[in-house]
């Protein structure tokens, strides 16, 4: 539980122990996060009235528009809003701002095989990128591609993976940090299990179960998303192949592209096998964690010019998922 400092931190601390329980570990994360940002506010401002006014609120909004995303900035507004219905139903004074909307126009970038294959071979020859790096990226980063790229995984439910939760036996991860807290079990291809068997052997894990299967260094600590995104673009540079971004913020080539790639590749595979998408698609949404195939639709959004085949394979799955609306004369 953080610490607060506000003339509203025994109301902050009351609300987020009222809501821990109805919420996901994410979005309890989330909350707290918000909170104590609104609480800073709240400090620096030398608030001493328990009441939230237009003009508090339009400042902290302001502040940090400037460098989140409109999704971003959503969803700390959305929060806090939930926080601002308590504080009103206590009795104070409050303001409710709107919550911005924004359309979700994200498009992927999406690696092509010969793209993917530089950044394995590139990813393989990291000891020569930089030498001063810590000698354990060296073998995590590698290994943690793979699994990405060949199961599809969120980033950082991966990187939150300890050695225990691996079966050698079966071939399966049992991915229990995850968004929503959809805990699920992923299979994995008996050449990838047995890769990531010799990765455990080489660094020294197997008698380790409750070590992080990416550990950053000897302190306990796991590789974190920034250390691998940061990573990433230099195997990216290296290869030849990096896209700077077009505006601040937007993702472009980033690691959770394999997880769109691994969707698309994974309903294309099944297509071309004759199997009808109808059964297919309902599959792999409950195999990537989505409450339901809208998700899952999100992930098949691409660039249609880099990928014509797949794009007819979709339109003619969308075709029978969204029928078309007949129009009024």
């Amino acid at each position: 539980m953080p610490v607060f400092n506000s003339v509203f931190k025994n109301e902050l601390s009351e609300y987020l122990m009222l809501r821990q329980r109805a919420m996901t570990r994410q979005s309890h994360y989330q909350t707290q996060n918000t909170l104590s940002d609104f609480d800073r506010h709240l400090t620096q401002l030398g608030q001493t009235e328990k009441t939230v006014t237009e003009e508090i609120l339009n400042s902290w909004i302001k502040k940090f528009s400037k460098i989140n995303a409109k999704k971003t900035i959503s969803d700390k507004v959305s929060c806090l809003r939930g926080f601002l219905k308590y504080l009103n139903y206590c009795g104070y004074p409050v303001f409710f701002p709107d919550c911005p909307k924004y359309s979700d126009n994200y498009v992927p970038y999406i690696f092509s095989d010969e793209e993917v294959a530089k950044i394995f071979y590139t990813a393989d020859k990291i000891a020569s990128i930089n030498g001063k790096q810590k000698s354990y990226i060296r073998f995590t980063f590698p290994m943690l591609l793979r699994l990405l790229y060949c199961r599809g995984l969120r980033i950082g439910e991966t990187l939150l993976l300890r050695v225990r939760d691996i079966d050698f036996n079966d071939g399966t991860l049992l991915m229990k940090h995850t968004k929503y807290d959809k805990q699920r079990i992923v299979p994995m291809h008996q050449t990838l299990t047995e890769t990531l068997q010799r990765y455990c052997f080489s660094m020294r894990l197997m008698t380790k179960p409750d070590d992080y299967l990416f550990p950053a260094d000897k302190n306990g600590k796991h590789l974190t998303w920034r250390s691998a995104s940061a990573m990433f673009k230099k195997v990216l540079i290296t290869a030849g192949i990096y896209i700077p971004p077009k505006a601040p913020r937007n993702r472009n080539q980033c690691l959770h592209c394999f997880r769109h790639l691994f969707t698309i590749k994974s309903f294309a595979q099944v297509e071309r096998r004759g199997r009808s998408s109808d059964n297919s698609v309902p599959f792999l949404s409950v195999y990537l964690g989505h409450f339901d195939m809208g998700g899952t639709e999100k992930y098949l959004k691409f660039s249609g010019d880099m990928f014509p085949l797949y794009t007819e394979m979709f339109e003619a799955f969308a075709a029978g998922v969204f029928p078309e609306a007949p129009r009024e004369e």
